[in-house]
């Protein structure tokens, strides 16, 4: 395997003389090889080593034609002290007029004018190949060429400008893939040095990530875990890393390690399940039967595997945090709302669990040894268990039955169950099952059973106030809910928001217009959307201030 110094040494030494030559750079699909060619180029520039004063990059993307190419050439050289700036119309009228100064003086002046480019383009077009003299030219994504563009057409040109022209040529190409015969068959006449571009997944990340940037430091430990090599993913997770960064100020230390562990688990997972990445489904579904507690499921080998390197990465168990993360690996962009709600949740968790008697770590006994203290586990859980009932999740009360029963210790089972419902039976909702169980986990016959009876038992007559600070931040609720939010008048809507004076304001307003937002809105849900409206426009009406503070919404207020 070629390391990248020496790659990077090549290419540098390529640049800086003013010899013909052709450079071939291989590498396998997205590993870097053009984003690394441009880093390298703009390196040999600031420390003023590039020989040769003109510079153009082409990607054969989409070009069918011989002349297509060499126009494309012409239209995108740029000078030396301009590489790294995409061809524009000024670079574009400099080579059209350095093209033309064999024809006179009055000729070039003509062509420096902007209004009468388009009118010569054809000629342009044909003597442009007579302007490419003595220039470094980036022939990007040969295997990506035109249908009717041959490769040893293309390497027919590139011998051309070397022989002919004095240039340096560098080639770009992915090559495990089909249809590059015609270049291996032809590259021994035309090609001087071959490179083979297959970077660690340490190198990857040297690349992408800026080893001073204090929101990404933790992005190479983890990429690396997994051995992550396309460049393209490696910066998509730094983008989302970047949109996150702002989000969780003045959170534990903790939610910033878990957005970068996950997001880069759950972005492997979803950009690479083609090359053996387990499906980002499968990872979020993950439960206590990781741990070897319950889910007595058979499972194929694959599954195993993937089972054993995620947990080999260090991750264990999905929560409400990670899912609104995996959701942003998928489309793109963090609802902040939900992510700021799921934050907060999990950093609660994290504070709980930094307590000398948190739940957290009494599951250390299960974890950390192998040694003969079955009693110690259950005594240690069973205790800390109660003591940290409130925020002991629903996920933890059925990884802590299943243990316990897979123990023998089925009676103290039962009692952790009935403890946790007499504790926590005011939330209404953690018992509806349909809703709670949201990662389809909890499988414990004793919990499903007692959860169905107290719901079935509560009269659900929650108030819209009670609705929207349970379905808040979240992105599920029931027709229940929609029921309750649109019998609500425009008074209580009024009242609800006058007297909400928290951080949670913003997300309850939100929630409510929301429902008019979607692009299938009932008409329930439009009505939901109009009440809030309602009322906001008469909390607009009562000052000045208030007005600015309604407008953030985006509601339109009469003048």
């Amino acid at each position: 395997m070629m390391s990248i110094e020496v790659v990077k040494r090549q290419i540098k030494l390529f640049l800086s003389t003013e010899k013909p030559e052709v450079i071939a750079i291989k590498g396998a699909w997205g590993v870097g090889k053009t984003y690394s060619w441009k880093k390298f180029l703009l390196d040999a520039k600031q420390s003023n080593s590039i020989s040769l004063e003109r510079y153009s990059y082409v990607s054969l993307f989409g070009i069918n034609s011989l002349d297509a190419l060499k126009y494309a050439i012409f239209e995108n050289a740029v000078k030396r002290e301009t590489i790294g700036i995409d061809a524009n119309l000024e670079s574009f009228k400099d080579n059209a007029a350095g093209l033309l100064e064999g024809f006179g003086r009055k000729s070039m002046m003509v062509f420096k004018d902007t209004s009468l480019l388009k009118s010569f383009s054809t000629a342009i077009e044909s003597l442009s190949f007579m302007s490419l003299n003595k220039s470094i030219i980036c022939i990007d994504d040969l295997e990506r060429r035109g249908s009717n563009l041959a490769i040893k057409d293309v390497l027919g040109l590139v011998s051309q400008l070397k022989e002919q022209k004095g240039c340096k040529i560098a080639l770009l190409l992915n090559d495990n893939e089909s249809g590059l015969d015609e270049f291996n068959k032809y590259r021994e006449k035309v090609i001087d040095i071959e490179l083979q571009f297959s970077p660690t997944a340490k190198e990857c990340s040297e690349i992408a990530y800026e080893p001073t940037n204090q929101q990404t430091e933790l992005l190479p430990m983890f990429t690396e875990k997994l051995n992550i090599r396309n460049i393209r993913i490696l910066k998509k997770i730094e983008r989302l890393v970047m949109l996150a960064s702002p989000l969780i100020q003045g959170f534990e230390p903790e939610i910033k390690q878990q957005v970068s562990h996950s997001l880069v688990l759950f972005s492997w997972c979803f950009y690479s399940s083609a090359e053996g990445a387990p499906p980002i489904e499968m990872v979020t579904n993950l439960g206590y039967s990781s741990w070897g507690i319950g889910d007595k499921k058979e499972e194929s080998e694959e599954i195993k595997k993937w089972k054993s390197d995620i947990n080999e990465y260090g991750y264990q168990l999905t929560d409400a945090f990670d899912l609104v993360l995996a959701n942003a690996v998928k489309t793109g962009f963090f609802i902040e709302d939900e992510f700021d709600y799921a934050a907060k949740i999990a950093n609660k968790q994290f504070i709980a669990s930094k307590s000398d008697g948190s739940y957290t770590k009494a599951w250390n006994l299960y974890h950390d040894s192998f040694d003969d203290n079955k009693d110690d586990v259950i005594n240690n859980l069973y205790e800390n268990f109660k003591i940290n009932v409130l925020q002991v999740s629903l996920l933890n009360l059925n990884g802590t039955v299943n243990l316990f029963k897979e123990l023998g210790e089925s009676s103290k089972a039962t009692e952790l169950i009935d403890y946790y419902i007499e504790k926590r039976k005011s939330e209404t909702q953690l018992f509806n099952l349909d809703e709670s169980n949201v990662f389809g986990d909890v499988l414990d016959a004793e919990i499903i059973e007692k959860f169905k009876i107290v719901y079935a038992e509560v009269e659900v007559s929650e108030t819209a106030i009670q609705v929207l600070k349970r379905i808040s931040g979240n992105s599920g609720w029931n027709q229940k809910d929609e029921i309750v939010l649109v019998n609500t008048s425009v008074d209580e809507y009024f009242h609800i928001f006058k007297n909400e004076k928290s951080e949670q304001l913003s997300s309850l307003i939100r929630t409510c217009l929301k429902f008019g937002q979607f692009s299938n809105s009932t008409d329930q849900q439009k009505q939901i959307a109009q009440l809030a409206i309602n009322a906001l426009k008469r909390i607009a009406t009562e000052s000045p201030l208030n007005r600015l503070r309604v407008k953030k919404f985006g509601i339109e207020i009469d003048e």
